[in-house]
């Protein structure tokens, strides 16, 4: 009998014991990256990486002309441990590519009124939405927003999801005016989208924001009263960083604002020259300086 009991009672211990849970397979490291400056043939707008350490990169062409239809712009990638770029995009395939993703062995990119989907190894076009009827010549960043592929039209003050899938778009429309929007990034905790702004007042001071927006409210929050001509934008760790032209040149070029305390510091280790879509790696940042068509690798900067 005391047998038959303990079986029972085994046997409801083992039905009420709570399911094993499933270990996530461990996250492979990174390949490291050196410090280094590369020289790019044209002028780099943005970048992005892949699991193998793989540099990729847009190139506005050898005219800083980020508006016109020239076929003189390309795709690009800086192999790892190599210092040698190469194009990846044939010639008179892309006018001005500026904003860039990389995703299961794709590129998407935006140019003047474009976005494309860029096979990474062959750079054929498997995908692209024309946003040219909205009357556009500056899409800008993008980003994959809960999911959803968004753009920024620095020109016409709008953002839009695109499907590279049905080569459709949509306005995301603000409840509050955005000025001049240019890099994107998503919050996954937070459940919002960030926003900066490349702008400048009446007097020609600089005067983009660092924005939260809601995208189910639609609501705009702004995070900081600093001000600035901001271009590239990332969020990590409860924090935002975000690159600056009216810093150029100087250390400032890139900077980190805490979302919990509000106060910024800069993180570059060095000056760059028209910093623009940047991404951080592991430990480093890869920061494509615009204007002296150079690509830098340095550590990131600043107290975190």
């Amino acid at each position: 009998m005391k047998a038959t009991l303990l079986l029972l009672c085994l046997a409801c211990s083992a039905l009420a014991a709570p399911p094993t849970k499933k270990q996530p397979d461990p996250v492979e490291p990174l390949p490291a990256l050196e410090k280094n400056t590369i020289a790019i043939d044209g002028h780099p707008e943005s970048v992005a990486a892949d699991a193998e350490g793989n540099i990729y990169f847009t190139c506005i062409g050898s005219r800083l002309t980020p508006t016109e239809k020239d076929k003189d712009g390309y795709l690009g990638v800086i192999p790892h441990g190599s210092t040698e770029p190469k194009k990846i995009t044939d010639v008179d395939t892309l006018d001005a590519p500026k904003g860039l993703l990389y995703q299961d062995g794709f590129l998407y990119c935006t140019d003047v009124d474009m976005v494309f989907k860029i096979n990474a190894k062959t750079g054929a076009i498997e995908g692209y939405v024309d946003l040219s009827p909205s009357r556009m010549k500056f899409l800008n960043d993008l980003a994959f927003i809960n999911g959803r592929l968004m753009v920024s039209s620095t020109d016409t003050n709008q953002i839009f999801y695109v499907d590279t899938h049905t080569s459709s778009y949509g306005e995301l429309v603000t409840k509050q005016p955005i000025y001049k929007p240019n890099g994107l990034a998503w919050d996954p905790e937070r459940k919002v989208i960030y926003l900066c702004e490349y702008a400048t007042d009446e007097k020609g001071k600089p005067s983009g924001r660092l924005l939260s927006i809601n995208p189910v409210s639609r609501e705009v929050t702004e995070l900081s009263k600093e001000r600035g001509q901001y271009d590239g934008l990332v969020y990590r760790d409860n924090a935002l960083y975000y690159s600056d032209w009216s810093k150029d040149k100087k250390p400032e070029a890139v900077r980190r604002l805490d979302l919990k305390t509000g106060r910024s510091a800069p993180v570059a280790t060095g000056p760059v020259e028209g910093a623009a879509d940047f991404i951080l790696y592991d430990s480093m940042m890869v920061v494509p300086g615009m204007t002296e068509k150079k690509i830098h690798i340095m550590p990131i900067g600043g107290k975190k």
